[in-house]
């Protein structure tokens, strides 16, 4: 299979169109160059096939060799396929990726808190919070101790 095909089945099983396949790869491309390598009007250097790879965690062999890695992706659940789409999401996973363990279980402590559904009532500030009294209060207050 051309590489062209293989970039065009990866791109269709992710879901995605030319724009946005070319929006989550780094550096600027231009979707209308994905739809020429699609095409096999343009073939893409290394360095650009790497930088599709990383993009979507392919190897570089998975442009040359059969398709066996294109295949399991029909497993991906569709939330997997969604998180590939977000690039914010994607640089919060290569983040963690040089976490040591013990920092790594410390942000999911944190992603658990933030995504709890039910209410966080149990959290209460170490010290009550400091009350400010109406500014008129306090002269009022003020006169009447001098009188």
């Amino acid at each position: 299979m051309k590489i062209g095909n293989r970039i065009r089945k990866l791109r269709k099983r992710l879901g995605l169109t030319q724009k946005e396949f070319a929006e989550c790869v780094p550096g600027k491309i231009d979707y209308t160059y994905i739809g020429k390598m699609e095409r096999d009007q343009q073939y893409p250097s290394i360095k650009m096939l790497q930088k599709i790879g990383k993009a979507f965690s392919v190897p570089l062999s998975y442009f040359f060799e059969n398709n066996a890695f294109l295949n399991s992706w029909k497993l991906l659940p569709t939330d997997i396929k969604d998180l590939l789409k977000d690039t914010r999401k994607q640089d919060l996973l290569r983040t963690t990726q040089t976490l040591n363990p013990r920092d790594l279980d410390l942000v999911m402590q944190i992603i658990n808190i933030l995504t709890q559904k039910k209410s966080l009532q149990g959290l209460q500030l170490a010290e009550p919070p400091l009350e400010y009294p109406d500014i008129e209060d306090k002269k009022k207050k003020d006169l009447t101790d001098t009188v």
